[in-house]
């Protein structure tokens, strides 16, 4: 038992993390073209900043539905779920709701509910500054361009400038019509323990009106000893008010996103 607390604490180490890096469906291309990319990664990453401030402003709040699935496959094969009902206020403010909990009383306890914890902690105005996706805190580099008759995106490959718990080293995909991130998949800049051999991440977004917001995430990760732990977030029914009233809705309950 004492071995199997240890790996949920493990878990947990690993995944608030994570999770806090990104307070992220591949596009199908058909008939690809293969151009030089038209602006460079400074270019790009300007324009993203940009549309993200201007998109910030417009967003007054929304709501939506999030599923939590983690198992561990350690020493105890555990396996726990959460669905919790999200809120967000603008500028900075989460509140969140636990509709449901099944498995590992260990596991909710010692992950699910310290990711929520995390998370309103990284909405505070010096964490998401030390967070974001911008020139202040990574460097940038064009590694692919790909454009069709409907679709034109930038990967960029993005390197922390400092060992920060906040920041990862990754690839992020750019919609070039947008300026909007539709995916990203990297590591943690800093290992969050010893005991943590490797850590990967995918998050992926999803077009809600005129907003780009989250869809998926998955982050695997191999602990010394243990095994391996592996949590899923899935996002869905989004409600959203822009500012001046206006509400906006998912069409489906888990719509279409940039994986």
């Amino acid at each position: 038992m004492m071995r199997f607390m240890r790996a949920v604490n493990f878990c947990a180490r690993w995944a608030v993390p994570t999770l806090m890096l990104m307070l992220l469906r591949v596009p199908v291309f058909s008939q690809q073209v293969v151009v030089s990319a038209p602006l460079t990664a400074d270019q790009v990453v300007s324009k993203l900043v940009q549309e993200n401030e201007s998109r910030a402003k417009l967003l007054e709040a929304y709501s939506s539905l999030r599923v939590y699935h983690l198992e561990c496959h350690c020493v105890s094969h555990k396996v726990a779920d959460m669905v919790v009902r999200a809120n967000y206020e603008a500028p900075d403010k989460k509140t969140f709701t636990i509709l449901s909990e099944s498995g590992s009383g260990t596991v909710r306890n010692r992950a699910f509910k310290k990711l929520l914890e995390a998370e309103e902690e990284s909405m505070r105005a010096e964490n998401q500054q030390r967070s974001a996706i911008a020139p202040e805190n990574y460097t940038f580099q064009i590694v692919e361009y790909k454009r069709t008759d409907k679709d034109e995106v930038y990967v960029l490959e993005a390197q922390p400038r400092t060992k920060n718990k906040f920041l990862f080293r990754g690839r992020i995909w750019v919609d070039a019509r947008d300026f909007a991130i539709t995916r990203v998949e990297g590591q943690p800049a800093v290992n969050p323990s010893w005991w943590t051999l490797n850590t990967e991440f995918k998050r992926s977004y999803g077009k809600v009106g005129n907003f780009w917001l989250p869809a998926s995430n998955r982050s695997e990760t191999e602990v010394r000893v243990f095994g391996k732990a592996v949590l899923t977030i899935e996002y869905s029914n989004y409600e959203l008010t822009q500012v001046g009233g206006v509400t906006v809705a998912s069409s489906l309950d888990k719509f279409s996103n940039g994986q």
